[in-house]
């Protein structure tokens, strides 16, 4: 645990500097108790400190911890995260970058909550600056600590700065820690609706603090429900809270006409676009403000991505034709990147299998025996894809060999919170017209049209439409680091799990099959996953990396539900 009781502050750009370029960055890496907290500029610098973390964290550790390990998603060396080895999770550089990095934000929120508040009010233009500073810092503490908490159930409480850095901390109770979120979420409340300037579109807004109230008392209930208790009082909690988000709806908030204006990098209509009410978000022409966040998902023969991080067959078949979510945001056919078009028989183009049955089908030669081009073909060569992969993060600079890019990270957006809500209603008062409209208009925009609604009379009981919405979440927000917690929260972890598994097996059948293998022939693509989940499975959540559990042996006791 690295708590500090003075300030070093290394960092001020995340994407919210107003600096136009590199030689306008401002460094504070001098600041410490004596020094700092005596103008609001440093103040200031204190405050944009606690958004430096971030870039780390999603760069692609939480998206290895939430949805990495699910079904939603994949990583191209089949990771400990995918195959839940807790061993190999415990010791991975991806889950120590979440603990330090969240453990950094929380404890530099709590400099900013004991310090700034104890500055004089003549220091700055006016008492609202100050204020709006505090608030800040109590929302990044509660965002801090609901992460840290989704990935590892419990962990040590520190609500103030003064805290000994060789301390031994004990590990706080689930309840603790979510009044400690609560109180910090109310306490930001007072944050503004919007702040009028793109420069500070990564700031948390009053949007933000009602959606993360939301997502709290959403978690809470599905705790209490999980346990066999009355979930009732914190679903209400829920409802208020998510009706308070979307009275921001048209003033502040509004979806997108199509689902690609929320991601595409290359505007800055769509960079700045009103669906995101948080993001940890990119400037590329900010050195400390970028980074390669599109590089990891996108393929070499694509756009020169890294191939980090794929989409399943399954998920990707799971799509309705229409779908814009799965035909546009999931790349599943691309000419190779290389392609002289100049000579078609050489030119190259990938394809994926549309269907379980298509599997080792696909790869084809277009050549004569002369090895000219077949007439009416337009490729010499189809090669097979095993696995898709999502646009939600398309690298734009092909070509350039640059890691800076524009990619936000969506972490809170206005189509999460409708779809919460249906989900709050369905489980106050079962299945209603109400609920369904709201899923239908997540649907609708990703059809264009109206035509592919689902219909109340389809879903009788409330776990018919809770597993309804559990599908559409993942199509709607499969790899935006939300996967696991909603998996949780709707008990559905190990009954998913256990289906995409299986359906990795599958697969591994189908190819044995197709290509006239032996049985068992592929049984290695499907033993390495776990055939003995529980529903209270402990690798529901993350381990504590192992690094602090040697040093304090508590931490091993956090997922101790």
């Amino acid at each position: 645990m690295k708590f500090k009781i003075f300030l070093l502050l290394p960092l001020m750009a995340v994407g919210m500097s107003s600096c136009s370029d590199d030689l306008d960055e401002t460094v504070y890496s001098n600041l410490t108790d004596s020094t700092a907290f005596t103008s609001a500029e440093n103040a200031q610098a204190a405050v944009d400190a606690m958004y430096a973390p971030l870039h780390q964290i999603y760069r692609d550790p939480m998206f290895q911890a939430n949805d990495g390990c699910t079904d939603v998603c994949f990583d191209a060396g089949v990771s400990n995260f995918e195959v839940l080895n807790d061993e190999g999770i415990s010791t991975s550089t991806h889950l120590q970058t979440c603990w330090d990095n969240f453990f950094q934000v929380s404890s530099r929120a709590n400099i900013v909550i004991d310090r700034v508040a104890a500055m004089d009010e003549s220091l700055f233009d006016s008492p609202e600056d100050r204020d709006q500073m505090i608030a800040e810092a109590h929302f990044m503490r509660a965002y801090a600590y609901m992460e840290l908490s989704d990935l590892f159930y419990r962990v040590p409480l520190v609500l103030e700065s003064g805290v000994d850095v060789s301390a031994k901390l004990p590990l706080a109770s689930v309840e603790d820690i979510d009044d400690a979120i609560e109180a910090d979420l109310l306490a930001a409340m007072t944050l503004p609706e919007s702040y009028g300037s793109n420069t500070e579109a990564q700031r948390p807004t009053l949007g933000a603090a009602r959606g993360f109230l939301t997502r709290l008392y959403m978690r809470r209930a599905g705790r209490t429900r999980l346990a066999g208790g009355d979930a009732t009082p914190y679903w209400n909690k829920a409802l208020n809270a998510v009706n308070e988000m979307l009275k921001l709806e048209g003033p502040v908030y509004q979806l997108q006409s199509n689902i690609w204006d929320v991601f595409n990098p290359n505007t800055e209509a769509t960079l700045y676009n009103n669906e995101l009410i948080f993001a940890i978000r990119a400037n590329m022409d900010i050195t400390s403000a970028s980074w390669d966040l599109g590089l990891m998902f996108t393929n070499w023969n694509y756009d020169m991505g890294w191939t980090l991080f794929m989409v399943p067959l399954q998920q990707f078949w799971s799509f309705q034709e229409g779908d814009t979510r799965g035909s546009e945001m999931i790349v599943h056919e691309f000419p190779y990147v290389y392609n002289d078009n100049s000579n078609p028989a050489a030119c190259q183009y990938f394809q994926a299998p549309l269907n379980l049955q298509q599997v080792a089908t696909v790869a084809k030669s277009n050549l004569n025996d002369d090895g000219t081009i077949k007439e009416g073909e337009e490729y010499g060569q189809i090669n097979e894809m095993t696995y898709v992969f999502t646009r939600k993060y398309e690298y734009h600079n092909t070509y350039k060999y640059t890691y800076r890019t524009n990619n936000n990270m969506s972490v809170l957006r206005l189509a999460d919170m409708i779809l919460c809500k249906a989900e709050i209603l369905n489980e106050l008062n079962g299945p209603t017209q109400d609920a369904i409209d709201l899923i239908n208009r997540i649907r609708s925009r990703a059809f264009g049209d109206d035509n592919h609604g689902l219909s109340l009379a389809d879903y009788p009981t409330k776990e018919a439409l809770r597993n309804a919405l559990c599908d559409e979440r993942a199509k709607e927000l499969g790899m935006e680091c939300v996967r696991r917690v909603d998996l949780i929260r709707m008990g559905l972890w190990k009954d998913r799990m256990d289906k995409y598994f299986a359906g990795i097996k599958q697969i591994a059948q189908m190819k044995e099959t197709n290509e006239g293998q032996p049985a068992g022939y592929y049984d290695s693509d499907w033993r390495v996953y776990p055939n003995n989940l529980t529903e209270d499975d402990v690798r529901r959540y993350m381990p504590i990396p192992k690094r602090e559990t040697d040093y304090n042996p508590e931490f091993a006791n956090a997922r101790t539900f």
